[in-house]
């Protein structure tokens, strides 16, 4: 065999150990599973569905905090005979979840608004990243599958050495296959957006949202209990109310108050869930974020082009 052969037939088993070895070197066993989790956990969290009932979730707590501030308390006042000041500075010594939750809530509903944001503004790049590499076919069979085409390289790159042209077309025909693939699972533009949506990410999936996240859904759950296992009972009693006429009576004053208290435990139980998702794949994530996808599909598209130009290249000399 002359110099020339070898060299093509080399150049195939090189082509397949890079692929072995970035492959170990970006952690792909682990990368693919761990993206394939949480890609899985968050399509849920991802639907339009979920992100407008999380918007109107949030828009009903705005409204509790207007509403307490410029309605319930000088409403509630009034009714006692005392000033707002004075109402308020009683309700912040006997309900001090309620304060603390009202006080809140400005800042709590700005920022679930920015991530419901920008959750839904990562829709697009969510749904490609998705389909990696293909809607049917999970994340976790990337690995394997540059794993055995990495295999597959050498194998036919050792047996180029020996006389024929069948390993010769194994080439051609592995060399293709894995350029035709790739392009018609656009597969780069896949990895891009993938590349892109965790870039998106990086600034915000953190501890430090999470425990954020967790201790503001405590301050609105201990403020809606405060207010439905204290306050509510208090202000029947002292208003000479039953439980179903205060209610009648917040429904008709103090609309949005009233709502939130009989919706409150759903709302919590959707954000709890929402926040869950963040929570428990942050190992998955932090597992992912230093891989890039894109120089490894195009490590893939490289690879195989020059199998495909080696073989060819052998065919052409052995005719």
């Amino acid at each position: 065999m002359s110099l020339p052969l070898k060299i093509s037939g080399g150049l195939s088993i090189v082509v397949g150990v890079v692929f072995i070895i970035v492959t170990m070197m970006n952690s792909l066993f682990q990368v693919g599973p761990a993206f394939e989790e949480m890609i899985d956990d968050f399509r849920p969290v991802l639907t339009d569905e979920s992100l407008d009932t999380a918007r109107a979730d949030i828009a009903g707590l705005e409204a509790v905090g207007e509403e307490f501030q410029t309605a319930v308390v000088p409403g509630l006042a009034q009714a006692f005979g005392v000033t707002p000041e004075e109402f308020g500075a009683t309700m912040a010594a006997q309900y001090p979840d309620i304060a603390t939750g009202m006080a809140a809530l400005p800042e709590i509903t700005a920022t679930f608004n920015g991530l419901i944001d920008t959750l839904d503004s990562q829709q697009e790049l969510f749904a490609s990243a998705d389909a990696i590499p293909t809607n049917d076919l999970p994340a976790s069979t990337v690995p394997w599958i540059i794993t055995l085409s990495g295999i597959a390289a050498i194998a036919v790159g050792v047996m180029m050495f020996k006389p024929g042209k069948l390993w010769s077309i194994l080439a051609v025909v592995l060399g293709a296959g894995l350029l035709i693939s790739t392009f018609a699972l656009s597969l780069p533009s896949k990895a891009a957006d993938a590349d892109q949506l965790n870039e998106n990410l990086a600034p915000i999936y953190t501890q430090e949202l999470i425990d954020g996240a967790t201790q503001s859904l405590a301050v609105i759950g201990a403020m809606g209990n405060q207010m439905a296992t204290e306050m509510l009972p208090d202000l029947a009693a002292q208003m000479g109310m039953s439980q179903e006429e205060l209610g009648a009576f917040l429904g008709e004053n103090f609309p949005a108050t009233a709502a939130a208290i009989q919706t409150m435990p759903e709302t919590l139980q959707r954000f709890e869930a929402f926040v869950g998702v963040f929570a428990v794949n942050l190992d998955n994530y932090m597992t992912i974020q230093p891989v890039a996808f894109t120089p490894i599909i195009w490590m893939m598209v490289i690879g195989g082009a020059l199998i495909l130009i080696s073989g060819t290249y052998c065919l052409i000399k052995e005719n």
